[in-house]
């Protein structure tokens, strides 16, 4: 993925720049024994928040998160900062890091949105494929219609 990087279309180097945001409320299924989410929820809520992201943008169709191609996830990280629990409502911030060839990573902030305190800090990076699993070119109108709502110069 390395060389990937050499050819991709991403925001400044530093902090994401978030021009996205959906919300959840944390619901009983899904906190541990101490009444707090459990960790493997928030990757539930970095979906909903790159769903929405994407059909903010558009670029959804029917159950397909991206109309023009298939992918899958090839990376997903996460920091956390501070713990969320049942009925908080949770602001879900959602940019596109980068582009690569054939690869897109997601960044995402989790915050309270009571206490605008930050819960979690991470990425998804995804990879476009065709119907054999092999790693394809990622579409130039997704590349474009990415470049413009986060306010890239490029993506030619």
């Amino acid at each position: 993925m390395n060389s990937a990087r050499q050819e991709t279309e991403s925001a400044p180097q530093g902090a994401d720049t978030f021009h996205f945001n959906t919300q959840v409320k944390v619901r009983l299924p899904e906190t541990d024994a101490m009444g707090i989410v459990f960790h493997g929820n928030y990757f539930t809520y970095l979906e909903v928040g790159r769903v929405d992201y994407l059909l903010n943008l558009d670029l959804a169709e029917g159950i397909r998160p991206i109309r023009e191609f298939e992918n899958v996830v090839v990376a997903a990280h996460l920091d956390f900062k501070s713990p969320a629990r049942l009925h908080d409502l949770l602001s879900i911030d959602v940019c596109t890091r980068e582009i690569g060839k054939s690869s897109f990573t997601f960044g995402f902030r989790i915050r309270h949105k009571n206490e605008n305190r930050i819960v979690a800090l991470g990425y998804t990076t995804h990879c476009a494929i065709d119907e054999d699993f092999k790693p394809i070119e990622v579409p130039q109108n997704f590349r474009a219609t990415i470049s413009r709502y986060e306010g890239w110069k490029d993506c030619s």
